[in-house]
């Protein structure tokens, strides 16, 4: 049965957000939200282990619990001894249905999407993400409004920078200063396959083509262990040109905050910039469900160029990993807009 009361002063509540790091990235203006809202609540966030440190060091968050380290049912346990009043699912699965079910709360918002889903969250509303109308950060911000329509608009929403401590800063600077880099363009040029991205080669084209103009502009590869060969390839091909195997998110975030550019596609590291307010070139799908309007930074839009290589592409193969038509036009518009970016 749906509960259309406004929340008005809730002591606990849990806010659930348990996919990848850029979905998490364009959920912390809905968990601030929440915060702002209610600012004597304890605020419980659960998350992936490997992207908890994203907000484990926001002051408004009173505690963040890694699903990946209990058994179902220790999580469960684990979760009712919260007593929250509020489960908000900004991510929903068959998981997260069963855990906001047993968590006891008595007001529970989520998307109206799985069969399911209309039984468990008593708060919840239909959203048609699908149809990716509105960015991922404004399908989290309708869920929170579901609380007290009235008490959600008396707040500012706001982009918190994710705080990455005063160690992580440490070693970015000795990075830097070691190797003699200064204001320099960061490039993260892997997506795990999430997304449709330019292939290594190109990236390399790329970095060739900032040099013709600017020689010396310096170049980090950011890069994660399992894409080091790769990285080096970019590096053996490209002159000044370095790589940073971040250890931690943390860390990749420290060091995209000290840059003066960043290159990507639609990853995780990507809303990172954006949540940092970096000037940024993104690549990005034409297609709805991957596009800049649905997955594109969110807040950071004056500082952001999209390139969309399909955007003239009819039945473009959305399940390649790369674009398949990337022209020497478009690597010289990418490099073009890098530089008015940094220089316009």
């Amino acid at each position: 049965m749906f509960n259309f009361s406004k929340i008005k002063e809730p002591n606990t509540i849990i806010i659930s957000r348990t996919d990848k790091i850029g979905d998490l990235v364009l959920s912390i203006p809905a968990i601030s939200m929440v915060k702002k809202m209610y600012p004597k609540c304890k605020l419980y966030v659960l998350v992936r282990k490997y992207n908890s440190e994203i907000v484990k060091g926001f002051q408004f968050i009173d505690g963040v619990i890694s699903i990946d380290n209990y058994s179902e049912k220790e999580l469960i346990e684990k979760i009712r001894q919260i007593h929250a009043d509020v489960f908000i699912a900004l991510y929903s699965d068959n998981h997260i249905l069963k855990l906001a079910l047993k968590s006891g709360a008595k007001y529970r918002v989520g998307p109206l999407s799985k069969p399911l889903s209309w039984f468990i969250y008593n708060k919840g509303i239909r959203q048609h993400r699908s149809e990716s109308i509105k960015n991922e950060a404004e399908y989290n911000l309708d869920l929170i409004r579901q609380l007290n329509n009235e008490l959600f608009d008396s707040q500012k929403i706001t982009v918190d920078p994710i705080p990455y401590g005063r160690l992580n800063h440490n070693k970015i600077v000795d990075f830097l200063d070691s190797n003699k880099i200064y204001n320099y363009v960061v490039i993260h040029p892997f997506s795990g396959g999430s997304t449709k991205n330019f292939t290594v080669d190109e990236y390399i084209k790329l970095i060739n083509k900032i040099h013709e103009k600017w020689h010396d502009k310096q170049i980090v590869i950011s890069t994660s262990h399992d894409d080091i060969k790769e990285a080096e390839r970019i590096k053996s091909a490209c002159t000044n040109t370095y790589i940073y195997e971040a250890n931690s998110i943390l860390e990749l975030a420290a060091l995209i905050d000290k840059c003066r550019l960043y290159i990507g596609a639609s990853t995780g590291p990507s809303h990172i910039a954006g949540n940092l307010k970096k000037k940024c070139v993104c690549i990005y799908p034409a297609y709805k469900f991957l596009s800049k309007t649905r997955w594109g930074l969110y807040g950071n839009d004056e500082n952001t160029t999209y390139i969309i290589p399909d955007k003239d592409s009819a039945g473009n193969d959305y399940k390649a990993k790369t674009f398949g038509n990337i022209t020497d036009e478009i690597i010289t518009e990418t490099a073009e807009k890098a530089l008015e970016k940094l220089y316009g």
